[in-house]
């Protein structure tokens, strides 16, 4: 049964949700992510300052946008924005949710905002949460807004070990400030994905064994240019994809060209 009363107000609420959305643009375009938490325009919900229509809100998402057929086409939009439906604050997973950049929770007016709808794969919507970063340096990267350039930022280091593992870190590029440095970082921690791109090298290199076994029976060098080769053809696609990182650490390893690959390094657990 319907709510004429609260369509009213929702009705009353659109100037609220325009002005909130402008306010919104006008930080993240300057570059303030974390200034969005204490804009007046986005009324942020607290239990001092409650906003009187929150669960009427919520519900627009939750039934008008993820379930009626004309919102779920908009749903269904933002989430095909996402390349190759990759996560784009991961990279890897495949994209099955909308992530609100401004968790809904605590900004309500934001809950059906197209620029606040990020798509993401359950494993970094879960990790994000509805948590409101404490300081700049934690806010959470925004793919919309926070360009991070062309260089080659994310890197990877072969761990001599048995099976072969690899590490993988940020290396801030001189264009970024201080801040983005940190943030970049914070996100990269937050998001598990120096494990979470270990496990997909694991595997990678799983499969890959045979024919790099091959190339370095024919020379060590032969296998480095065949990796390095595959390092460039990477990077025309994502010079941050974890492929491209993995691919020139390998190129770079003597260890991984010289001993790496002596050792058996696939290991089968007892079924």
């Amino acid at each position: 049964m319907r709510d004429d009363a609260e369509e009213t107000r929702l009705r009353d609420r659109l100037v609220d949700m325009q002005t909130a959305e402008a306010s919104y643009q006008r930080r993240a375009e300057d570059g303030d992510l974390h200034g969005l938490l204490t804009e007046p325009g986005l009324r942020r919900h607290t239990n001092d300052n409650p906003d009187p229509d929150k669960q009427a809100l919520l519900r627009i998402y939750d039934l008008g946008m993820v379930t009626r057929k004309e919102g779920r086409a908009l749903y269904d939009r933002i989430k095909a924005r996402a390349l190759y439906g990759n996560c784009p604050l991961c990279g890897i997973g495949e994209v099955d949710t909308l992530d609100h950049y401004l968790p809904k929770a605590h900004f309500p007016l934001c809950s059906i905002m197209p620029i606040n709808l990020v798509p993401a794969c359950m494993h970094c919507n879960h990790d994000k949460g509805p948590a409101v970063p404490g300081s700049p340096d934690t806010q959470p990267l925004h793919p919309y807004f926070d360009q991070l350039g062309q260089g080659r930022w994310l890197v990877a280091e072969i761990l001599p070990t048995t099976p072969v593992a690899v590490r993988f870190s940020v290396q801030a590029l001189p264009e970024w400030s201080d801040e983005l440095a940190v943030r970049v970082k914070h996100h990269f921690i937050e998001y598990d994905l120096d494990r979470r791109y270990g496990l997909k090298a694991a595997v990678h290199l799983a499969g890959r064994r045979h024919r790099h076994r091959q190339l370095l029976d024919m020379g060590a060098e032969l296998l480095r240019e065949t990796l390095r080769e595959d390092a460039e053809s990477w990077m025309q696609s994502n010079p941050n994809a974890w492929e491209t990182a993995l691919h020139f650490a390998l190129a770079d390893s003597d260890w991984y060209l010289t001993k790496g690959l002596d050792e058996e390094q696939t290991l089968h657990p007892d079924v």
